[in-house]
C-alpha cells in the first residue's frame, strides 16, 4: 500500500522532529524504545497484540496507545487504549495490550501509535506500527492462452479467486472481486472466476486482486506465453538543409513501424534515439518517444561531419531497430560520392572493397588519405580497417580481409584538425564462409549407371570439411540446352559425397552446392558421360494358362522380364511396357490384346476371356537404353 508507506514516513519525520524539541535530559530519559504488533488475519477473534518494549532513567509512569484507522487517505483516531506492565520493571520493561479490531466497521489499514509517560514529567511519541485488517485472498487455476503470442496477438488469462475469513474456515469464492492488470479491469463472477483478455505487457500475466478494503491484496502469476518478437521498420531522415555550422541543432524525422501479420503497423510510445557518428564511437544523443501514428521529430548538435544513426529499443514484443538518417556535413567543403561496397555477402577472411569519391564541392580532393571503418551489428564502436590514398582525381579503392562477422562498413575522411569532414553511406554486409567443390567425377557404369563422386569443403581459417550439407545434382543430355534437376546427396562428415543414377543418355552432369544463411554457394564443375552398351532384355518366365480351357473363362497371361549388360548378371526390368497379342487358330495376322506395366520386380500378369483356340505372345519393343525382346508363344485350347 503505497500511501501507507509514504504516511509511515511523515508520521516518522513529524516523530523526528517532535523528539527533537524535547529538552535533552527529558530526550534521553526513554530509550531502547520498541513497539511491535501481532495480528492473525486469521484468527477467529481478530485481535491485535500491541507491546511495547523501552527503558527509562527516572521510570515509566504510563503508556497508552492510538488506534487510527486509514480513511480518505487521512488518518482518524478510532480508539485508545492503556498498555499494562507485563514484564520488567519501570526503568526496562515490557507493557502490553489487546484490541479486538472490527472489521465491518473498520476495515482495511490500522496503525498504533503508543504514548510514553516518565517520572521526570516528559513523554515520548513512537513511531506508528501498522495492520491491515481484511480478510485473506487466494488466486488460483491460472491459465494463459494462447501458448505463443506477438504483437498481434492478445493474451487472455483465466483464474479464480477465494477468500478465507478463518483458520478453520475453507476458502470459498469471492464474488465482485476487482481483478486488475495495467491494461485490464475486471470483477470476479459468483464463483470468482474471472477472464480478461488484454495486450502482453510485463504485468499482464500477473492479476492483482483486491483494493476493498475489507479484502487483503493478493497477485498472481499465469504462465508466461512464449513470444514471438516482430521486426520492426525504423525510417528516418534528415530535414535540416545541409551544410550547417558547427554548433548547429539539426532536426531528424521519421516513423516506427512493426510488421504484423497484416503488414506494417505504426508503433506508439517506443523509445527512439539519435546519435551523431562522427568518430570512433557514436556520440551521446537525444531521445524521443514516437506518437500515435509511429511517427517522431528529434532535434540534435551537430559539431562535425559524420552520420545520424538511428535506433529503437527492444521491448517485450518487438526486435530493436536500426538506421541511418543520413550524411551531417560542415561547411560543405567535403563529400564522398559514388560510395559502393563489394562483394556482398562476402566470404569469411576474403577481400572486400570501398570504392567512390572524394570532391570538395565541383573539384577532386586528390592525395587525401580516407579509411575503411567497421562496426559489429552492435553499431557501437568503429574500429580501422585499412587506408588508402585518394588518386589525382579523388579516386578510391580501399580494401580489408577482415571479413570474420556480420558488421557494418565506411569510408571516412578526417581533416588535418582531426575534425570529420567526410563520411560515406553506412553499408551493412553479410559474411558467409566460403564452400568449394573439389575432386568432382562423373563415372559411368553398367546398365547407365553414372557414379557422381566429389568432396565438399568449408573455406574459414582453413580448408575443413563441409559436412552435413546438401550437394544437388543436374544432367543436361547432349544436343540440349537445360539442366535437369536429378536429386541430392549429403556431405558425410569427411565433406564426401557420392550418389548412382540411371541414364540412357550420353551427356553432361554437374553438381554444387547452393548456399545457406552461413554460407556462400560452392562452384558447379561439370563432367561429360558417355552411357556404356545398351541393356539386352529377356523374358526369363512367359505363360498362358489354364489349357485346355471352357469357353469364357479366364486365360491369365503372366511373365517376368530381365535386362542384363556385356553379359552380367541379370536384374529385373521395372516400369516396361510389355504389348500382348493373340493369334487365333487358322489365321496370319496378331492381334493386339493389351498393354501391361512391368512392376518393380520385373513381373506383369494381365487376365483375358476364353473365347478361342489359338496362340500368346509378349513383346518389349525396347527404348533407348534397352534391346527389344520376344516372348515366343504359348498355344492356348479353348473348349
Amino acid at each position: 500500500m503505497p500511501r501507507i508507506r509514504s504516511l509511515a514516513v511523515l508520521t516518522a519525520l513529524i516523530v523526528a522532529v517532535t523528539t527533537f524539541l524535547v529538552p535533552a535530559a527529558a530526550r534521553a530519559d526513554v530509550t531502547d524504545v520498541n513497539l511491535s504488533v501481532a495480528f492473525d488475519r486469521l484468527s477467529a477473534d481478530r485481535v491485535a497484540t500491541v507491546t511495547l518494549e523501552a527503558k527509562s532513567a527516572s521510570g515509566i509512569t504510563g503508556v497508552e496507545a492510538a488506534v487510527e484507522q486509514l480513511a480518505n487517505e487521512e488518518w482518524t483516531p478510532i480508539a485508545t487504549m492503556p498498555l499494562a506492565r507485563t514484564g520488567g520493571t519501570a526503568n526496562d520493561g515490557t507493557w502490553t495490550a489487546e484490541y479486538r479490531t472490527d472489521i465491518e466497521a473498520h476495515p482495511g489499514g490500522t496503525r498504533f501509535v503508543a504514548e510514553i509517560a516518565s517520572a521526570d514529567g516528559t513523554t515520548l511519541t513512537t513511531e506508528a506500527k501498522y495492520i491491515d485488517n481484511c480478510y485473506q485472498l487466494t488466486m488460483t487455476d491460472l491459465t494463459s492462452s494462447p501458448e505463443v503470442i506477438d504483437a498481434d496477438t492478445p493474451v487472455t488469462v483465466e483464474g479464480r479467486v477465494l477468500v478465507q475469513r478463518t483458520r478453520d474456515a475453507e476458502p470459498e469464492p469471492a464474488p465482485d472481486v476487482a481483478v486488475t492488470t495495467s491494461g485490464s479491469s475486471v470483477r470476479t463472477r459468483a464463483d470468482g472466476s474471472f477472464t480478461y483478455t488484454t495486450g502482453y505487457t510485463e504485468d499482464a500475466v500477473r492479476p492483482k486482486a483486491g483494493r476493498e478494503p475489507e479484502l487483503c491484496t493478493v497477485m498472481g502469476a499465469a504462465p508466461e506465453p512464449e513470444i514471438e518478437k516482430q521486426s520492426v521498420k525504423l525510417s528516418g531522415r534528415i530535414v535540416t538543409p545541409m551544410p550547417v555550422e558547427a554548433g548547429s541543432t539539426v532536426v531528424v524525422e521519421g516513423r516506427l513501424e512493426r510488421n504484423g501479420a497484416d503488414g506494417l503497423v505504426p508503433v506508439p510510445g517506443a523509445v527512439v534515439s539519435g546519435q551523431v557518428v562522427s568518430g570512433p564511437f557514436s556520440r551521446a544523443g537525444r531521445s524521443v518517444y514516437t506518437s500515435e501514428d509511429g511517427g517522431f521529430r528529434l532535434s540534435l548538435p551537430v559539431e562535425e561531419a559524420g552520420r545520424l544513426s538511428l535506433d529503437s529499443e527492444e521491448n517485450d514484443l518487438l526486435e530493436s531497430g536500426l538506421t541511418d538518417a543520413g550524411a551531417l556535413s560542415i561547411g560543405g567543403d567535403s563529400r564522398i560520392v559514388g560510395f559502393d561496397m563489394k562483394p556482398s555477402p562476402v566470404g569469411y577472411h576474403e577481400m572486400i572493397h570501398a570504392t567512390g569519391r572524394l570532391m570538395a564541392g565541383s573539384e577532386p580532393i586528390a592525395d587525401a588519405q580516407v579509411r575503411l571503418e567497421y562496426a559489429d551489428t552492435t553499431y557501437a564502436w568503429w574500429d580501422t580497417a585499412s587506408y588508402v590514398r585518394t588518386n589525382s582525381e579523388g579516386y578510391f579503392d580501399v580494401q580489408s580481409p577482415r571479413t570474420l562477422q556480420d558488421g557494418y562498413w565506411r569510408v571516412h575522411y578526417v581533416g588535418s584538425g582531426g575534425k570529420t569532414l567526410a563520411m560515406s553511406d553506412v553499408r551493412h554486409v553479410e559474411v558467409k564462409y566460403g564452400t568449394r567443390l573439389d575432386g568432382y567425377t562423373a563415372t559411368a557404369g553398367a546398365g547407365g549407371a553414372v557414379t557422381i563422386q566429389g568432396e565438399l569443403v568449408r573455406l574459414k581459417d582453413g580448408e575443413e570439411p563441409a559436412s552435413g550439407l546438401p550437394v544437388y545434382v543436374y544432367f543436361m543430355a547432349d544436343g540440349q540446352s537445360t539442366w535437369e534437376f536429378q536429386g541430392t546427396t549429403e556431405a558425410g562428415t569427411d565433406g564426401t559425397f557420392g550418389k548412382q543414377f540411371k541414364t540412357d543418355k550420353n551427356g553432361y552432369w554437374t553438381a554444387a552446392f547452393w548456399g545457406d544463411d552461413d554460407h556462400i554457394r560452392s562452384n558447379a564443375p561439370i563432367a561429360h558421360v558417355k552411357v556404356l552398351g545398351k541393356y539386352t532384355t529377356e523374358f526369363a518366365e512367359f505363360g498362358a494358362s489354364p489349357s485346355p480351357v471352357a469357353a469364357g473363362e479366364p486365360i491369365t497371361l503372366k511373365g517376368l522380364l530381365t535386362r542384363s549388360v556385356d553379359g552380367g548378371a541379370a536384374e529385373a526390368a521395372p516400369g516396361k511396357p510389355v504389348y500382348v497379342y493373340f493369334l487365333p487358330a487358322g489365321a496370319t495376322e496378331w492381334v493386339e490384346k493389351a498393354v501391361v506395366q512391368t512392376g518393380a520386380d520385373g513381373r506383369f500378369e494381365k487376365a483375358f476371356a476364353a473365347e478361342e483356340d489359338g496362340y500368346w505372345t509378349a513383346w518389349f519393343f525396347g527404348d533407348e537404353g534397352h534391346l527389344s525382346v520376344n516372348s515366343g508363344s504359348e498355344h492356348v485350347d479353348v473348349r
